[in-house]
């Protein structure tokens, strides 16, 4: 099912700077940015296809076998801040840069390469002429200033501010010219103003209601044309596109979330591509088919366990240590991953990934060690009777995990963290609900979602209706999507713990542009991350990407941008 984006919460889409949360797939959007770092190997791997025989052709139809469905098509909300929304709305709305699957930033609506000057930090964006919405009125410097704008305004539900909110001014110097003036340096400025928002379709509208249930205007190779809710979402050629034309006649999102029927729909020909949750016994059907491409790629998505500690016992950092040397990560890496991809290994850095120079295993000390894990809880005053469940301070060690129902990997790792962690006296008690109804507890906690209003602050009582929640954040390929995952009153902390030390850390990143020195910033930060222990970091997940190798053009991506990066050049054959 679903990721979620990191800011652009992986998060998600998608909201620039937000980590998109996923859950299956290559989705797990809360859809917004990632923790991903300057430089990864995406280390792809395919399955070989004979290549198509036929010439490509204008028109058709591709069917797109979804495993989650969307909860709303607004990308840059909280609610829409998950990769399945991304995958949609990419296709639709225009951005400043596009990120490729060799992890590049290349201009989208960009004459070229924006420019930049220090003290002041100034930005020059300068769009294509022709650049245009779909009903004709110029894609202009007003909608990057209005994009600005509305991700500043406190009244609209915003999944992640993170680097608009530094922004002092955004100056109109002509219709195709916008000026952005930031207060400090800001390294990760490439993945800003993705999506940009058309002022003249907006602003005098709610963005907290627009968009929900269709996107009225469009400014990529295809436009949004009907979602048949619990069933499919088509979307169709955008005969006014400014660039190159769309070769497909559309794209239907058809919904299937259960892996298995999609495997299914994939061999009869019912669908025609799909990225579902990697998955060993998924993988061997599919590369066993006749006229399949399949792709597997690591790159900028992290499985992993979070913890909500304002639930007692787990306000406790000692309770989460204990729990994370209780779970054997890399069994669960060898068992569910390694046979798809084998470069994966268990994760231990919430910042950079496996793949990356810049990585340092800083969670490693938390290693797979039961009897280490019952003595810390012993030592701190736990007790239980015989094996049975451990209390401390009056509350068992009993927790509801949460996932995406269906979604075969997760469900096998909670099984196989339910009994490890039973071994150690935790018990753990599967709570799945599907697809976006999975999501629907993540927030804030003083969200209206969780019981609060809104204020920012946590009251008493405010608590978001989990205890673990298994997903996965995707990003893009600048570290600065953690920020507002880590940072104390970071727009994405749904752990809800808070390291000052980090926080320090990270605040400082942002205006950091040498990108060594930044590192051993962001590497300091991870290290305190860890002492504090607010998730459980798995693996570095990689994509699956498969399709009907009657279809040219596709071609894995596995950030935020997703593997609609590049649809307008998709193609059937003859």
């Amino acid at each position: 099912m679903e990721s979620i984006l990191k800011p652009a919460r992986w998060l998600i889409w998608f909201t620039a700077l937000a980590m998109l949360a996923v859950a299956c797939g290559t989705d797990n959007a809360p859809p917004a940015a990632g923790p991903t770092g300057a430089s990864p190997e995406p280390g792809a791997s395919e399955t070989a296809a004979a290549p198509p025989t036929g010439e490509p052709v204008v028109g058709g139809t591709v069917v797109y076998g979804s495993d989650q469905e969307p909860a709303v098509l607004n990308p840059v909300s909280t609610e829409g801040n998950v990769l399945v929304t991304t995958k949609v709305t990419t296709n639709i709305l225009p951005r400043a840069y596009t990120i490729t699957p060799d992890f590049e930033y290349r201009p989208d609506l960009l004459v070229e390469d924006a420019t930049f000057t220090e003290d002041p930090f100034v930005v020059t964006y300068k769009i294509k002429p022709e650049a245009a919405w779909s009903d004709g009125t110029p894609i202009s410097a007003d909608d990057f200033k209005f994009t600005w704008q509305s991700f500043i305004d406190e009244d609209n539900d915003i999944a992640s501010r993170a680097g608009y909110e530094l922004i002092e001014s955004v100056e109109v110097m002509d219709e195709k010219t916008a000026k952005v003036t930031f207060k400090q340096n800001y390294a990760p400025w490439k993945d800003l103003f993705s999506p940009i928002l058309p002022k003249h379709e907006l602003e005098d509208k709610n963005l907290n209601k627009v968009w929900n249930d269709e996107i009225t205007i469009s400014g990529g190779p295809f436009m949004f044309e009907s979602w048949d809710k619990g069933t499919q979402l088509e979307i169709v050629r955008n005969e006014e596109y400014w660039g190159e034309k769309a070769k497909l006649d559309s794209i239907l999102f058809r919904f299937i979330p259960d892996s298995n029927t999609l495997v299914q729909q994939l061999r009869g020909g019912e669908i025609d591509m799909m990225d579902p949750q990697p998955q060993l016994e998924l993988a061997e059907q599919v590369g066993a088919m006749e006229g399949i491409i399949a792709e597997s790629s690591l790159g900028s998505q992290w499985e992993h366990i979070d913890f909500n500690t304002l639930v007692p016992p787990l306000d406790k950092q000692y309770v989460r240590q204990a729990m994370m040397m209780g779970i054997d990560r890399q069994l669960i890496t060898d068992q569910l991953i390694t046979p798809i991809n084998p470069d994966a290994e268990p994760l231990n850095n919430v910042i950079y990934l496996t793949n990356q120079e810049e990585y340092e295993p800083h969670w490693d000390k938390f290693g797979f060690d039961p009897a280490a894990a019952v003595a810390l809880l012993e030592e701190n005053g736990c007790t239980r009777e015989g094996e049975g469940t451990f209390t401390c301070d009056g509350e068992p060690l009993s927790f509801r995990i949460r996932t995406t129902g269906g979604n075969e990997l997760r469900e096998l790792t909670e099984q196989i963290v339910q009994q490890q962690l039973a071994e150690i006296g935790v018990e753990i008690k599967i709570d799945n609900a599907e697809g976006a109804e999975a999501f629907s507890v993540l927030d804030k906690p003083d969200s209206e979602v969780c019981g609060g209003n809104g204020d920012g602050k946590v009251q008493d009582g405010e608590v978001c209706d989990f205890d673990l929640f298994l997903f996965a954040w995707v990003g893009s390929p600048d570290p600065g999507g953690s920020n507002e995952i880590w940072r104390c009153d970071g727009d994405q902390n749904y752990t809800v713990t808070c390291s000052e030390e980090a926080t320090e850390l990270l605040d400082m990143t942002d205006a950091i542009l040498d990108p060594q020195e930044r590192a051993e910033v962001y590497n300091a930060a991870d290290a305190a991350l860890a002492d504090l222990t607010p998730t459980i970091p798995l693996y570095q997940k990689p994509s699956f990407f498969a399709w009907k190798d009657s279809i040219v053009g596709p071609e894995d991506n596995p950030t935020n941008q997703t593997i609609f990066w590049n649809s307008a050049e998709w193609a059937l054959t003859e």
